[in-house]
């Protein structure tokens, strides 16, 4: 085979395009608009044109990539791969391969120094390198105002640098215009959460629970996460009971301290006072509390630990029922004082509580019991859970549904208070999803609907959680993403690297874009009102918005949110 020298192609693309090892260039998009406040994101796909002898190895085609846009900060990521299966998959990715999800941090503006013969020129500080190569397609991911400042309005140049490490060399230059709509996204009111799994964190990352150490690693993660749109963040005063057989308990996490003497409680909540403070300081608005009875069925208590007689042990337990004497004493004695100890915080107005997660019509009896030991105390908070069946609601046993997309149509028109959620089991209805292979319109549509149900939040149950089913094993998301099911990354948004530091993924960008979408569709409503709002949503889609909803293409979701952008400025 005749030898060729190599040539480094590169192209830009939106967000809503993934980067697949096997992708070729196609022509670069021009421009992309968003509001003043909003973080807005693109990617750089490289490869070479390289054709190799059969004995030839590969060349070695380092490159750097710089970012430069006037009055805006750029944020790059290197696009990392996953394995999976198509077997895995939902929509209809035909062969088995990578997948494009982990973002990995790099400069935006690298330093390039010369070496020496055998690493002539490299990037100091660098982690992740990126090299081009003749038989795979890599990529970047370029974040403009990922801080979310109050750019000034207008038209600017975004310029992006491909630049040799061979040779320090400027390979090509790409130009687009972001054009800046003249009016900014309201604060997100949204309740969104994806749960934390505290114990998660210290076994993947070796840690001490709660060590300062383990405080550093978990503000990393509720910064990214607050950084892509979570506006809550489930807090473990006790061990959350969640995703664990009858009879068997988790890492016991609390974060209050209980002390019991002849029959009367103490409670010291000193840590979970600096877990609260340090989500508000990472820009956490809401304070969801932990489930305060067993899950499925609220039978019993959960695992609460504490002191007595001088001796450190198990309290109550899946032994003690949910409704004896003994626990709803304990649970009246510690709300009345969380309840004191939020107002002192100034946190009274940002709590939502649970009661047990995903009852059904079945265990309303006993989810009745439960919710009437602590209803008077509760009676002026937010209470809320998981759940499918509008006759739980309709009995008055749950103040704020949160309710299943695929069950959304039964509650929508007759509650005016609920939040929707999806577990990622529903592969094949056409719902919003965010696994792995989901498509990147199908889960930035979540946004849309959101707003067209009036939905006060959405909640998803993973955001970190790396265990097997019901919390046997673990696994590592980089290696496996069906460590828990065959549904690849249902049970995670972020990646944990190996210096303790945490990696988002593609998925939370697209999460991300979908509570912006969300956001501006709010900005439109406060222009020409709700109705016409979702009448400019249907008129653009054809039909009329529903779960079911999804765009034909990626390309379709970002003309629809160019539209948007339009329709905001013209009534601006």
């Amino acid at each position: 085979m005749k030898k060729t020298t190599p040539e480094i192609l590169t192209w830009l693309s939106s967000s809503q395009k993934r980067i697949f090892s096997g992708d070729l260039p196609t022509e670069s998009i021009k421009g992309l608009s968003c509001l003043q406040n909003e973080p807005i994101s693109f990617c750089l796909g490289y490869r070479s044109n390289y054709q190799r002898a059969e004995d030839e190895k590969t060349p070695d085609l380092p490159i750097s990539v710089r970012v430069i846009c006037d009055g805006a900060d750029a944020a790059v990521y290197q696009i990392g791969y996953v394995p999976f299966s198509a077997k895995d998959c939902e929509d209809g990715i035909d062969s088995d391969g990578v997948c494009p999800d982990v973002l990995l941090k790099r400069s935006s503006n690298p330093e390039i120094l010369p070496g020496d013969a055998h690493l002539p020129y490299y990037e100091p500080g660098e982690k992740h390198l990126l090299n081009v190569s003749c038989v795979k397609t890599g990529g970047v991911l370029i974040t403009l105002n990922e801080d979310r400042k109050l750019l000034a309005a207008g038209d600017r140049n975004v310029k992006i640098d491909v630049i040799s490490l061979k040779n320090g060399e400027l390979i090509r230059t790409h130009e687009l215009t972001l054009h800046v709509v003249a009016a900014s996204l309201p604060e997100n009111p949204l309740f969104y959460t994806n749960w934390f799994h505290y114990d998660c964190l210290a076994d993947l990352y070796h840690l001490p629970l709660y060590s300062d150490a383990y405080f550093e690693v978990l503000k990393a993660h509720v910064k990214n996460a607050v950084k892509n749109g979570m506006t809550a963040l489930l807090t473990p005063a006790f061990t959350p009971a969640l995703d664990v057989p009858v009879g068997m308990e988790r890492k016991n996490v609390q974060l209050v301290s209980v002390t019991r003497e002849n029959g009367t409680y103490r409670f010291d909540f000193s840590l979970l006072e600096r877990f609260i403070r340090l989500a508000l300081s990472c820009g956490i608005r809401y304070i969801e509390h932990c489930h305060l009875f067993s899950q499925w069925g609220a039978t019993s208590a959960i695992n609460i630990y504490g002191t007595e007689n001088g001796e450190y042990k198990r309290l109550f337990s899946w032994d003690d029922p949910a409704d004896g004497d003994a626990y709803a004493g304990f649970l009246r004695a510690y709300l009345t004082e969380f309840l004191s100890f939020a107002k002192k915080l100034g946190i009274s107005d940002r709590l939502l509580f649970h009661i047990s997660d995903e009852p059904s019509a079945e265990h309303a009896p006993a989810y009745s019991r439960a919710w009437s030991i602590v209803k008077e105390l509760l009676a002026e908070y937010s209470v809320g859970d998981a759940l499918s069946n509008y006759s739980l609601y309709e009995a008055g046993l749950v103040k704020m549904p949160i309710v299943s997309t695929h069950n959304a149509d039964d509650f929508f028109g007759r509650c005016e208070n609920f939040m929707l959620y999806y577990t990622g089991g529903h592969l094949d209805e056409g719902l919003s999803n965010r696994i792995l292979t989901s498509s990147p319109q199908k889960t930035r549509m979540l946004g849309l609907q959101l707003y067209k149900y009036r939905a006060k939040g959405f909640l998803h149950w993973g955001y970190n959680y790396y265990y097997g089913r019901m919390c046997h094993g673990i696994f590592d998301p980089m290696c496996d993403p069906c460590g828990y099911r065959n549904m690849p990354a249902v049970s995670y948004l972020v990646y944990p690297l190996f210096d303790r530091s945490v990696a988002p993924s593609i998925r939370e960008i697209q999460m991300r874009d979908a509570m912006s979408d969300y956001a501006a569709l709010l900005r439109l409503e406060s222009l020409i009102g709700y109705d016409a709002t979702v009448r400019f949503c249907t008129d653009f889609f054809g039909e009329e918005i529903t779960v079911f909803t999804c765009p034909d293409s990626g390309e379709q979701m970002l003309a629809f949110r160019e539209a948007l952008n339009r329709e905001i400025e013209k009534y601006s």
